[in-house]
C-alpha cells in the first residue's frame, strides 16, 4: 500500500383621478437586508390611484392639438404629472432668448397640464445647466422650494434646443405644496434621526450619536457625531419630502458612508415619528440573479429543480480588479453598458453560431438588474438571458478573485482597458452562451496577450430538455482556467506552452473548479465530480470523469503511473488534478478554510493553495511535464508564507506518487514517494517510503 492510500485512513465534509382617495395606513417599515434601495413610499402608495381634474384633462386636450404626438408620462400612485414630450419632435416652436426663461415660459403657460399652480413654480433653484456641444441643446435643472427648505428630488427638467423649442418637461413638482405641509418645526433631533437610520441599516457598535453644531437657517444643517457609524462627517438638514398629491413630510436628510466603502447611503427620516422614509446608495451598483459561488450547478443548491435556486447577487464587483463595475469600461458616469458587458466580458447568446453578439443583448435596465427568469422545465432557449447572466457573473467573478493572487494586467489577464497597470488591452472574453456551434462540451480559445479570447459553452443533449452549460459553474470555471493557465504558463506573449502529451491543462482547470466550488463543509475523503449537472448525474456521481476527486482510497485511486493508460489530455490531466486536490487539503487540514477566496494574503489552506497554484504557473516551464509543473508549483511556496509550507507540500505530492523521486521515461511514468531529505518525518511517513 502506497503512503498515500496509508494517510488517507486519518480522514473522517398606468390615468388620474381628480378625486384624492383617503389615505392608506401602511406602515413604513425597512426593505429586507441586503437590498440596494428602499422607498417606504412605494408601500405607502401601492394602492392609491388618482386621476385627472377636469381642468388639467381640458389643458392636455388643448396642448394636443399643437402637438397631436404628445405622451403624458403619469404615476398614478402619488398623483404626479412627470413627463411632458413630443414623441416625433418638440414641444414648442422656435422662440428666441434665453434657454432657462424660454423653459420657464413654456412651463407656466402649460402648468394645468402638470396639475401646478403657479405658486409651486414661485419659488425655485437652479441646480444645473448643461449645455451639450454636439447637439446644441441646453438642460436646466430646478429644484421645488418651500419657506426656504429645498423639497427631496422634487426637480423639474427642461429640454431646450439650440432653435429655442421645448423638446421635453420632467416634472417630479409636489403639486399645491404650500398645502401638503403645515410646519416645519421637528420634533425630534438629527442625532435621534441618525440613530433611527442606523437602527434600519441593522449597523451595531457605533457611538450613540450626538449633535456637535448647529447652523442657523431654515436647513438647522446640524453636525452629527457618531463614531463607528459613517467613514464620512454626517451632516443632517431639515428638508420636504413629498409622499403623495396632497402630502409631504418634514424630514432630516443626511448620507451614511458606510466603513467597508461598499454604501454611501442617503437618508431622509421623519422629523416627526423617526421612520425612515427613503435610502438611496449612491454608490454605483449592480446585481445578478445566478447560482453564485460556491454553488456548482441548479442540482447543487435548494431548491432544487425544477424549482429557482437561484440568488440575487449585489454589487459583486471588486474595486481593485474591476475599479469601475462589471458593466463600464472607462469610468465615465452614465456609460455603463446595460448589456451583461464590460471591461472583463462581453457574455451574449449564440444560438445561431455565427460567433457574435445577437442584434440586441439581454437589458439589465438602469439599475443594472440582471434578473431574468428561468424554468427548468423548458428548453434552453426559453431562458438564455438567465443563462447569459449566470455566464456573465462567473466570468467575472472569476476574473476579479485571480486578479488578487496575480493574474493580472502584467500577467496576461483579459480587459479592455489595463488602466495603465501595464500589460496589452482589448482582450476581454467572449464569453458565447448556448453556442449551437457544437454539443456536449465547451472550450476556451486562448490567443495571446492583446487578442480577445472566446469561451463557447454548448448545450449537453443526455436528458430532456436538453441540459445547458452555462449554468454549471464548475464548467465555466474550468474553461476559464485554461486561458488562466495558458497565459501564466510561459509567458502571456506564448500560449503554445501546455501543448505537450504530459501537460496538466484539463486537470489545472478541473482543479479550479473544485476550488471555487468548494464549501466550508466539504471534506477531503467526499467525493467530488466535474460536471455532473450537464450529464444529469447525482452530485455524487463521477461527472466528467472516470472518478470523483477524493482523498480517500475507496473513492480515487489514481497515482502518478495511472496516466501511462489514460487518454490525452483528459484523463492524463485529471491525475494532476487530483496531485493538486490532495496538496490543497494538506493545507486545508492544517489551515483551515476561509469562504472569503478574494484575499488572496489570507492564512487559510486555500488561500494559500490558490496563491502558490497562480504564482506557481508563472514559474512552470513551456510544454511541461508532471514534475514540471509541480516543481513551480511548490518554488511559489518557498517564496510565499515563509516557505513553512514546502514539506507539508512535498508529502502530499509524493502521497500520489509525485515524489522527489518520481520519473519519466519515454512514453512511460514512474511514481516516487520520496521526499527531500530535508523534509525528515512531517506529518509522520516513513523517512523512506515502501514499494507499492
Amino acid at each position: 500500500m502506497s503512503p498515500r492510500h496509508a494517510r488517507r485512513c486519518l480522514f473522517h465534509a398606468v390615468a388620474l383621478t381628480g378625486a384624492l382617495l383617503s389615505p392608506l395606513a401602511l406602515a413604513v417599515v425597512p426593505e429586507p437586508q441586503g437590498e440596494r434601495h428602499h422607498d417606504a413610499r412605494l408601500s405607502y402608495n401601492a394602492r392609491m390611484r388618482f386621476t385627472f381634474a377636469p381642468t388639467q384633462q381640458a389643458a392636455e386636450a388643448a396642448l394636443r392639438q399643437s402637438v397631436p404626438e404628445l405622451r403624458v408620462e403619469v404615476d398614478a400612485s402619488n398623483g404626479r404629472v412627470r413627463s411632458l414630450i413630443n414623441l416625433v419632435g418638440a414641444l414648442s416652436e422656435p422662440a428666441s432668448g434665453d434657454a432657462l426663461a424660454v423653459g420657464l415660459d413654456f412651463v407656466q403657460r402649460h402648468r394645468e397640464v402638470l396639475g401646478l399652480e403657479l405658486s409651486d413654480l414661485a419659488n425655485l433653484e437652479v441646480t444645473d445647466r448643461v449645455y451639450s456641444r454636439l447637439s446644441g441643446a441646453t438642460h436646466v435643472y430646478l429644484r421645488q422650494r418651500y419657506r426656504d427648505l429645498p423639497v427631496y428630488n422634487a426637480q423639474l427638467q427642461v429640454n431646450v434646443d439650440r432653435e429655442g423649442r421645448v423638446l421635453a418637461v420632467h416634472s417630479d413638482f409636489q403639486p399645491a405644496l404650500e398645502s401638503t405641509l403645515s410646519s416645519v418645526e421637528p420634533r425630534i433631533g438629527a442625532a435621534d434621526a441618525v440613530a433611527s437610520a442606523a437602527r434600519h441599516l441593522g449597523l451595531q457598535g457605533f457611538a450613540a450619536p450626538r449633535e456637535l453644531k448647529a447652523e442657523p437657517g431654515p436647513t438647522r444643517r446640524t453636525r452629527v457625531e457618531a463614531r463607528g457609524l459613517s467613514s464620512e462627517p454626517i451632516d443632517a438638514s431639515l428638508a420636504v419630502l413629498p409622499l403623495r398629491r396632497g402630502e409631504s413630510r418634514l424630514v432630516w436628510r443626511f448620507q451614511v458612508h458606510t466603513l467597508d466603502a461598499r454604501h454611501a447611503h442617503d437618508l431622509t427620516v421623519d422629523a416627526g415619528t423617526g421612520e425612515v422614509w427613503t435610502r438611496f446608495d449612491w454608490v454605483a451598483g449592480d446585481s445578478y440573479r445566478v447560482y453564485p459561488r460556491p454553488a456548482e450547478s441548479p442540482h447543487h443548491v435548494t431548491p432544487v429543480p425544477p424549482a429557482d435556486g437561484r440568488t440575487l447577487v449585489t454589487n459583486p464587483a471588486h474595486s481593485l480588479a474591476s475599479p469601475f463595475g462589471w458593466h463600464d469600461t472607462n469610468g465615465v458616469t452614465g456609460a455603463e453598458f446595460l448589456a451583461p458587458r464590460g471591461n472583463n466580458v462581453h457574455a451574449y447568446e449564440d444560438r445561431d453560431n455565427n460567433g457574435q453578439p445577437p442584434a440586441s443583448d439581454p437589458n439589465c435596465g438602469a439599475g443594472l438588474a440582471c434578473d431574468f427568469a428561468i424554468n427548468l422545465t423548458g428548453a434552453p432557449s426559453t431562458y438564455f438571458a438567465a443563462a447569459v447572466a449566470n455566464l456573465f457573473y462567473w466570468n467575472n467573478l472569476v476574473h476579479d478573485v485571480q486578479y488578487q493572487y496575480g493574474f493580472d494586467e502584467l500577467a496576461g489577464n483579459f480587459q479592455v482597458n489595463n488602466h495603465a497597470r501595464g500589460g496589452l488591452g482589448n482582450d476581454d472574453v467572449r464569453a458565447e452562451a448556448q453556442d449551437s456551434g457544437g454539443v456536449d462540451n465547451a472550450n476556451f480559445l486562448t490567443p495571446p496577450d492583446g487578442f480577445r479570447p472566446r469561451m463557447q459553452m454548448y448545450l449537453w443533449t443526455a436528458p430532456t430538455p436538453d441540459k445547458d452549460g452555462d449554468l454549471d459553474s464548475g464548467v465555466i470555471v474550468h474553461e476559464y482556467g485554461h486561458g488562466i493557465s495558458n497565459r501564466l504558463v510561459g509567458g502571456p506573449s506564448n500560449v503554445s506552452c501546455l501543448t505537450n502529451r504530459q501537460q496538466p491543462g484539463e486537470g489545472l482547470s478541473d482543479f479550479l473548479a473544485l476550488v471555487y466550488t468548494a464549501r466550508a463543509s466539504d471534506t477531503g475523503p467526499q467525493g467530488r465530480g466535474i460536471g455532473t449537472y450537464v450529464l444529469n448525474q447525482a452530485i455524487t456521481g463521477p461527472g466528467l470523469r472516470t472518478q470523483r476527486y477524493s482523498t480517500s482510497a475507496l473513492v480515487n485511486t489514481w497515482t502518478f503511473e495511472s496516466i501511462n493508460t489514460m487518454t490525452v489530455p483528459h484523463g492524463v490531466g485529471s491525475v494532476f488534478a487530483q496531485a493538486l486536490w490532495e496538496v490543497y487539503w494538506a493545507l486545508v487540514t492544517q489551515w483551515g478554510f476561509s469562504t472569503d477566496l478574494y484575499d488572496a494574503t489570507g492564512n487559510a489552506g486555500n488561500q494559500r493553495m490558490l496563491l502558490y497554484f497562480t504564482e506557481g504557473l508563472k514559474r512552470t516551464a513551456c510544454n511541461p511535464t508532471f514534475l514540471q509543473t509541480r516543481d513551480g508549483i511548490i518554488s511559489a511556496a518557498t517564496t510565499l508564507h515563509g516557505g513553512e509550507d514546502v514539506c507539508r507540500m512535498w508529502n502530499a505530492f509524493a502521497a500520489i506518487g509525485l515524489g522527489s523521486n518520481a520519473t519519466n521515461a519515454v512514453d512511460s511514468a514512474r511514481n516516487g514517494f520520496a521526499v527531500p531529505p530535508s523534509c525528515g518525518l512531517i506529518l509522520g511517513r516513513p523517512e523512506t517510503p515502501p514499494t507499492p
